[in-house]
């Protein structure tokens, strides 16, 4: 019986591995080359002519074949480029571009779809050279060649590839259904096929089409001025909108040929019935043409991707939360209208191009007058005026001004109802200049989601993290009352602007590529966190609320960790808020979201700043999820010298400031799984608690002193004692540094009664 198991076994093993191989098999012809650049960093670009199903692996060699073997072996002199077609079938009609091959340390080197991996000395020449592209066993061993593209040769003569003028030896490659030669010039520098995309009744008959040298634009100059190549998909069946049964677009009695596909060429003429798309599935398809009189609306939620050209003489409206993606060129005037519920300040931008904003625009959209003189609430921030910025407001009777792609704008309406946009759609990625303003401390900057579908912010964050601030790699957006800092798989709703802080003022440092669009449904910026969090809250006598996170991570540490902790927004100032500090090596940040490892409750104590006005009444308390069976949260103040539990029910802390509050020192925030009001001295303390950072280029502050006498001694790098003073503890003290202490590299030492701590810190 055991034998006969494992004899079944085999042949169920051999029958998937052979299922496998069989489904990742593509065919001689079942893509072709529509486009090379030789020079600057290489690219080349194809088209599926068949579908190419998911984790398929093609490898593409500018390398020449030996003619023995069959199927004949590679020479092995060059380079190959082995690409992953990904984990979704690519369906035929399909457009790939491979960009900056030539090394694989290129920001851009990659494919549009899939990956990509390089070896060898893969570089296209313009004279005699060219593609192969193969199935193999490795990236060296082919077993079924698929496509190749000629270039500079004509069909007579195939370059350095072979010799006999009709195919390659052994290869089963023929030209004009399975090789493209391009020889309009004898050394063209680059080409891409310009000809039709959607009039063939098969996507195999494309190969006449792409055969043909006069549906080539090439260049004998630079090939990087051909670049990007356009992704317009190939298509090959035709269906129009008639709407004989209702709006609906996904029936088929609203169309004479079917459902539209990504396969299809789609016309909207001008009939009693205008389709709408609330299904809440994305709609794909491949070219799309509205015509005049005749409108398509796209309702909040849902979606249509169009994979190749959009032409609109009539209406596209997508609704507030609706999404459209190009992959192609557009052409017309499309309407994104993004709906608010209240007559609150939002922060916008525009998702389409072109729009532009004067008085017509504003009495349009129902923009409020706001504030003194003839200021409409329109208005941009500048960080070059102080440390928390200005509003520049329009001017009533101003000139009419194009919304910036990218650029955040703050709007205002006198009613709840939609801000609409009417532009053209963006069809290209957008650079913005980021900068450190005002004496480089204001570094906060205003932009915006310039596309009428969502980004990922970790996608975004991770294209931009060398010219964020490590403090605050995240984008910040306004929910009504608070500044949010959002990350991981958070999303950027179209029509939305949020800030982000500078790490330098480098030309064209923040990239929105149209790459990181994509359609979501039922997105909400805000969600519930999985991991263990405690969220601090701060009300005070006027009903003002603030908070700040504390989230517990398994990578997490007590010191920063860029991307998981999250500076405080400091773009606007505040009389009122509530952040902590960094548990070590803090060096005087304030945080609105701190991550801290999940294995050392108990010997984590964070400091709490609070920045409140005197005489002011205030509660602090928190909500918590997911922490530890058994942890107890406690808030301790130093200065009247008490330990409150939060954790429970209702609980709260609730005091009169008798002075004025800002910065840490007094409050923080202690967790532990026994009760440290009967085992702790709140004259007692941590060094851990003790915090020492410049809050300016001269001033030295100390936070978390209690009771005592300490001793501050600075030192040079030579170990010389510039500084000694005795210091009388408060919770916060602030020494002020002459400026004879030269710039440099110092030791600051803190000597108290329970030990030292030493802290560098460089002067200017």
């Amino acid at each position: 019986m055991k034998k006969n198991y494992l004899h079944q076994h085999c042949w169920c093993l051999i029958f998937t591995l052979f299922l496998f191989f069989k489904v990742n098999a593509q065919s001689t012809g079942d893509i072709a080359f529509v486009g090379f650049n030789t020079d600057g960093d290489k690219d080349f670009a194809i088209v599926a002519l068949a579908d190419i199903a998911a984790n398929t692996t093609i490898y593409f060699t500018d390398d020449e074949t030996t003619g023995v073997g069959s199927p004949s072996a590679l020479a092995g002199s060059e380079g190959t480029i082995t690409w992953d077609s990904g984990y979704n079938i690519i369906k035929a009609g399909t457009f790939i571009v491979f960009t900056d091959l030539n090394s694989d340390a290129n920001l851009a080197f990659g494919a549009s779809i899939g990956t990509i991996t390089r070896s060898g000395a893969f570089n296209l020449s313009g004279s005699k050279d060219g593609i192969i592209a193969f199935i193999g066993t490795d990236s060296s061993t082919p077993t079924t060649y698929i496509a190749a593209l000629q270039i500079g040769n004509d069909n007579t003569h195939l370059g350095p590839f072979d010799g006999d003028g009709i195919t390659l030896t052994n290869t089963n490659l023929v030209i004009g259904t399975s090789i493209i030669v391009v020889d309009n010039s004898a050394s063209p520098s680059g080409g891409f096929y310009n000809g039709s995309r959607s009039n063939q009744t098969s996507y195999v008959a494309y190969y006449t089409l792409l055969s043909d040298t006069t549906n080539w634009t090439t260049t004998t100059v630079d090939g990087e001025t051909l670049l990007p190549f356009s992704h317009e998909a190939f298509t090959i069946n035709s269906t129009t909108w008639t709407g004989a049964t209702s709006s609906v677009w996904s029936l088929p009695g609203n169309w004479n040929n079917g459902i539209p596909t990504s396969s299809s060429l789609i016309s909207i003429p001008n009939v009693a019935t205008s389709p709408i798309i609330s299904s809440g599935t994305t709609a794909l398809a491949g070219n799309l043409t509205i015509d005049a009189s005749e409108t398509l609306t796209i309702n909040s939620a849902n979606s249509l991707s169009v994979k190749g050209l959009l032409t609109i003489t009539g209406d596209l409206t997508i609704n507030s939360g609706g999404s459209l993606i190009v992959n192609g060129t557009s052409a017309g005037n499309l309407t994104y209208n993004v709906n608010v519920t209240d007559t609150n300040w939002h922060l916008a931008s525009s998702p389409v191009a072109g729009e532009q904003y004067d008085d017509a625009w504003n009495t349009a959209n129902s923009i409020n007058v706001s504030g003194a003189g003839l200021n409409d609430a329109v208005s941009t921030y500048d960080n070059t005026t102080s440390a928390s910025g200005s509003w520049n407001y329009f001017q009533t009777g101003g000139t009419a001004t194009t919304f910036n792609q990218g650029q955040g704008y703050s709007l205002k309406r006198t009613a709840a109802g939609n801000y609409g946009f009417i532009g053209t759609f963006p069809t290209s990625n957008i650079l913005l200049t980021i900068s450190q303003g005002f004496g480089a401390i204001n570094k906060w900057n205003f932009v915006g989601n310039p596309f009428p579908s969502y980004i990922k912010v970790s996608e975004l964050i991770a294209v931009n993290t060398a010219n964020l601030t490590d403090t605050h790699e995240f984008v910040y957006v306004w929910n009504g009352a608070n500044y949010i800092a959002l990350a991981g798989t958070d999303y950027i709703h179209p029509g939305q602007g949020f800030f982000v802080n500078a790490a330098n003022s480098n030309a064209n440092n923040f990239s929105i590529p149209e790459s990181l669009q994509s359609h979501q449904t039922g997105s909400t910026f805000y969600k519930e966190a999985s991991n263990p969090t405690i969220n601090v809250f701060v009300n005070d006598q006027d009903n003002n609320q603030k908070f700040t996170e504390i989230k517990y991570e398994d990578i997490s540490t007590k010191a920063l960790d860029p991307g998981f902790d999250a500076g405080t927004f400091t773009g606007q100032a505040t009389y009122f808020s509530l952040y902590s500090h960094l548990v070590s090596n803090s060096d005087g940040v304030d945080f609105m979201l701190q991550s801290l490892p999940k294995d050392d409750y108990e010997n984590t104590i964070i400091p709490l700043g609070l920045n409140a006005d005197a005489r002011k009444e205030i509660t602090f308390s928190i909500k918590h999820q997911n922490l530890p069976n058994g942890l107890m949260v406690f808030i301790e103040d130093t200065e009247k010298k008490t330990i409150t539990r939060l954790d429970e029910s209702s609980s709260n802390y609730t005091i009169t400031l008798d002075t004025k509050s800002n910065g840490i020192g007094r409050f923080f925030l202690r967790t532990s799984t026994t009760d440290v009001r009967k085992t702790l001295v709140v004259d007692d303390f941590n060094l851990d608690q003790i915090s020492m950072y410049l809050s300016s280029e001269r001033t030295l502050r100390i936070a978390g002193l209690k009771s005592g006498s300490a001793a501050l001694t600075i030192f040079n790098i030579l170990g010389e004692k510039v500084v000694h003073k005795n210091l009388k503890s408060r919770s916060t003290l602030d020494v002020i540094l002459s400026n004879s202490i030269k710039q440099g590299i110092y030791i600051v030492k803190l000597e108290t009664e329970k030990g030292s701590i030493n802290k560098k810190i460089f002067l200017n």
